[in-house]
C-alpha cells in the first residue's frame, strides 16, 4: 500500500526521490565514462598507449643527466630500474639520441624499432615482435639540453593483457559496486528523510480536512515542518483567519436582523391586529423605520468584508461636499447649517474606495446633524492627515465613549429611531482602509476624528498590502 501512495502521480514525495535517483545514475554514468576513459579495457592499444606512458613518466623521473644536460643512465635505485631488471623480457626502454643511436636502455645498444622504418619517421605509437613476442612501442622527446634526446618504452601484449585482467577490470567492478551499494544505500535514507519530513505536512493535511464551520477557530501546527513548507501553512492559517472573520460576520449579521427586524414587525402585527390599519402614518412610519434598519444591516455586511473595497486615488474635499449636497435637505428640516473647511494643500487625493468613504461620511455628518443644537452648525473640516466632523449639541457622555461602536448599541438619550449601526459601519470601514477614528467632546458638541498615515497618500493600503 505505501509503494501504492508512492507511486502516486504528484506526489512530492516521489518527484524527490525521481530526481534524486536520476541525479545519481547521472554520476554514476559519469564515473563509468570517466574510468573507461582511463582504463579503456575494451581497447588493447590504448591500455597498451596508457600502460606505456605511466611507464614512460617513471623512467623520466630516474634518468640521470651529465654536466652537459645530456641523459647518462638510469638510476639504479629507482623502482623503474627494478621493474626493467626482473622482468625484462615484457616490459623494455631505450634512450636514443637525435639520430637513433642508443645511448642507455634496458638492453645494450638496443632500438625497438619495427624493421623497415627509419627512425626519423617512426610514428609515436608501433608495434614489433621480439623473440616471437609482440610488443607496443612509445616513442617520445626527452626534455634535453642544446641536442634532441629520445625515450623509448616497449610492453609486450601479454602484460598489457596482464593489466587489464588484472587492474583495470578489478578497478571497474569496484566502482561498479561501490556505487551501486551507495545507490542503494543513499536511496534508503533519503527516502526515510523525506518521509520523516513530509509526516509533519501529512499530519497537517489531516488536521486541515477536519476543519468545519463548528470549528474554523482551529490552527495548523507550523512546529516540526520543513522551513520550505511552513510558509504554505501559515499562509493557510491566514486564510482560515480571514473565513473565520467572515463567517463571524455573517452570524453577526443574520443574529442583528433577526432582533432588529423582529421588533418593528411586532409592532405592525399589533397594530393590524388591534384594527390600527387605519392609522395609515403610523404603519408607513414602522415601515420605513424597518426600511431604515434593513438599509443600515445591508450596508454594515457589505463594508465588513474587504474583497468589496475598491481602492483608488480619492479626493476627501469632494466626497465630503458630494455628502453635504445629499444631507442639505435633512439639515434644513432640522434647522443646521453645515459648513465644509479644507484648505488646497490639505486635499491630496489618498487610496481609498470612493463608496466606503461617502458611507463613512453620511454616517458621521448625518450622526451629527440629529445630535447637533437647534439653529447650530456642523463642521467638516480636512486637515493634513485628518478629517473630523464636529456638531455643537450636548456631546457625548464620558461612560458613552468606548460603547460607541459597538452594534446595536443606543444611548439613553437618542433622538432618532435607527439601528444603531452607523458608527459601527463607520469602524469597520476605518478599520479595513488602516486608519483611526476617535470620538471626542470638543465644547461645546461632539467631535469624530479620522487619522489616516502617510501611506494611504503615498499609495498604499492594508487590503493590498495583505494581497502582496
Amino acid at each position: 500500500m505505501r509503494l501504492a501512495t508512492l507511486a502516486r502521480p504528484g506526489s512530492i514525495r516521489l518527484q524527490l526521490m525521481l530526481a534524486y535517483v536520476a541525479g545519481l545514475g547521472l554520476v554514476l554514468a559519469v564515473a563509468t565514462v570517466m574510468v573507461l576513459y582511463v582504463f579503456d579495457w575494451d581497447s588493447p592499444d590504448t591500455t597498451a598507449k596508457k600502460g606505456l606512458t605511466l611507464q614512460a613518466g617513471w623512467i623520466e623521473e630516474s634518468i640521470q643527466y651529465d654536466a652537459a644536460g645530456h641523459p647518462v643512465r638510469l638510476d639504479p635505485e629507482a623502482e623503474a630500474a627494478w621493474i626493467y631488471t626482473h622482468i625484462a623480457n615484457d616490459v623494455k626502454y631505450a634512450v636514443l639520441d637525435g639520430r637513433g643511436k642508443p645511448l642507455f636502455g634496458s638492453a645494450p645498444r638496443e632500438v625497438l624499432m619495427p624493421p623497415g622504418l627509419e627512425f626519423a619517421h617512426l610514428p609515436s605509437i608501433a608495434h614489433l615482435t621480439i623473440d616471437g613476442v609482440p610488443f607496443t612501442v612509445l616513442t617520445k622527446r626527452l626534455p634535453g639540453k642544446g641536442a634532441h634526446y629520445y625515450l623509448q618504452v616497449a610492453g609486450s601484449d601479454r602484460i598489457n593483457t596482464l593489466f587489464r585482467r588484472s587492474i583495470v577490470r578489478p578497478i571497474y567492478k569496484a566502482v561498479a559496486w561501490v556505487s551501486g551499494v551507495s545507490l542503494l544505500v543513499l536511496f534508503g535514507v533519503v527516502h526515510l528523510t523525506l518521509r520523516r519530513s513530509l509526516r509533519q505536512l501529512q499530519q497537517a493535511s489531516r488536521a486541515a480536512a477536519q476543519i468545519e464551520p463548528s470549528n474554523l477557530s482551529s490552527r495548523l501546527d507550523t512546529h516540526g515542518l520543513p522551513s520550505e513548507l511552513t510558509p504554505l501553512v501559515e499562509a493557510f492559517n491566514k486564510a482560515l483567519d480571514r473565513l473565520e472573520h467572515g463567517y463571524r460576520v455573517q452570524q453577526e449579521f443574520l443574529a442583528g436582523a433577526a432582533h432588529e427586524l423582529k421588533t418593528p414587525l411586532a409592532l405592525i402585527r399589533g397594530q393590524i391586529e388591534l384594527g390600527g390599519t387605519s392609522d395609515r402614518a403610523a404603519l408607513l412610519a414602522d415601515v420605513d423605520m424597518m426600511a431604515r434598519q434593513v438599509h443600515q444591516l445591508l450596508h454594515l455586511a457589505d463594508v465588513s468584508e474587504s474583497h468589496n473595497y475598491v481602492f483608488e486615488r480619492t479626493s476627501l474635499p469632494a466626497v465630503a461636499a458630494e455628502v453635504i449636497a445629499y444631507l442639505g435637505r435633512l439639515a434644513d428640516r432640522r434647522g443646521v447649517t453645515l459648513r465644509m473647511s479644507a484648505h488646497k494643500q490639505d486635499g491630496e487625493p489618498v487610496l481609498a474606495d470612493r463608496s466606503a468613504v461617502f458611507i463613512l461620511l453620511k454616517n458621521l455628518v448625518e450622526n451629527a446633524i440629529r445630535h447637533a443644537s437647534a439653529a447650530g452648525t456642523v463642521l467638516v473640516a480636512i486637515e493634513q492627515g485628518i478629517l473630523y466632523v464636529q456638531d455643537d449639541g450636548p456631546g457625548i457622555a464620558e461612560q458613552d465613549l468606548d460603547k460607541l461602536y459597538v452594534r446595536f448599541w443606543r444611548g439613553a438619550d437618542r433622538r432618532d429611531d435607527g439601528a444603531g449601526l452607523g458608527l459601527a459601519i463607520c469602524h469597520e470601514i476605518v478599520a479595513t482602509h488602516g486608519w483611526t477614528i476617535e470620538a471626542g467632546n470638543a465644547w461645546p458638541g461632539a467631535r469624530f476624528t479620522i487619522r489616516f498615515p502617510k501611506s494611504a497618500v503615498a499609495g498604499k493600503s492594508p487590503v493590498m498590502e495583505e494581497a502582496a
